[in-house]
Formats: structure tokens, C-alpha cells, sequence
């Protein structure tokens, strides 16, 4: 790769990901969601994820995230004051906590899906199919250099 497509692909890589949170965030304020961090939304959203594979431990959500479980716990923590999360003895281990969104957290949860789903929508009509093929076979392969370096690191 020569150095001018290197600096493109960086400066993509970084502008992408910088326009899809700043899309995010404002998104969600506009329809009036404004006292969660984007942090938080994504712990919201993993809870909910693995709450329906009953995976919702915390170390499960740590690792789901890539977070160490002491940032969890500080995310946690503050959702749970903020009324979107709360902590449930698993019914046949006591002493495995496991963290349960409430339907505030939901709700939330389901604005986010739509923010994604329209994000979709939005990336689809701007490319072809044969496109779509390239870019999901691309960012595949993106996704699984990124876990492996966050292996690497002591994250799962």
C-alpha cells in the first residue's frame, strides 16, 4: 500500500468512526435522550443483547464490550442510580448477580436499534449491491484484525 492510501485509509477509518458517534449523540438528543453518555447507551445496549441469551453477568458484558470489568462496574454503577439498570441474583445461583435493563432501559435500547437501522437504510441507498458485498466482506475482515489486537491486549 503506498503512503497516500495509507493516509486516506486512516483518515477515513478515524473521520467514519468520529461521524458515526457525533451522529449518534446528536440523534439521540434530538429525540430527547440526553442523560446518557455514549458509553452508557452501549452498555445498555450489550445488557439487552445478552440479557435474551441469559449471558448478562458482568464479566459476560465486559467481555462483550471489550471493557475490563472494573469500567463496566463504574458504567453500572451509574446507570442502575439513573434507573435504566438493575442487579438480579440468578434464580438458581444465588450468588451470581446478573444485571437486568428495566423498561426505561429498553426503551432506550429500541430508539438505539432505530438509530442503527436508519444509519443502514441511509449507507444502503448510497451503494450498490455488489458494493454492500465488498464493504461487508471488508469490514468483516476489520472486525476480526480489531478482536484479535484486543486479545492481544488481555481484552476478549
Amino acid at each position: 500500500m503506498e503512503n497516500n492510501q495509507k493516509e486516506k485509509l486512516n483518515y477515513f477509518l478515524v473521520h467514519i468512526f468520529n461521524h458515526i458517534l457525533s451522529w449518534e449523540e446528536s440523534s439521540f438528543k434530538e429525540m430527547g435522550v440526553s442523560d446518557l453518555s455514549l458509553r452508557e447507551l452501549h452498555v445498555i445496549e450489550a445488557v439487552c443483547r445478552l440479557k435474551k441469551s441469559g449471558k448478562n453477568r458482568m464479566s459476560d458484558i465486559a467481555n462483550y464490550l471489550s471493557i475490563t470489568p472494573g469500567s463496566l462496574t463504574t458504567s453500572v454503577n451509574t446507570l442502575v442510580k439513573k434507573g435504566y439498570l438493575v442487579r438480579e441474583n440468578d434464580e438458581n445461583d444465588r450468588r451470581v448477580v446478573l444485571i437486568v435493563p428495566t423498561k426505561q432501559a429498553d426503551e432506550v435500547d429500541k430508539i438505539h436499534a432505530g438509530f442503527h437501522a436508519a444509519m443502514i437504510d441511509e449507507v444502503e441507498k448510497a451503494i450498490s449491491n455488489g458494493e454492500t458485498d465488498i464493504l461487508v466482506n471488508t469490514l468483516e475482515k476489520l472486525s476480526i484484525f480489531f478482536t484479535e489486537k484486543s486479545k492481544v491486549r488481555g481484552r476478549k
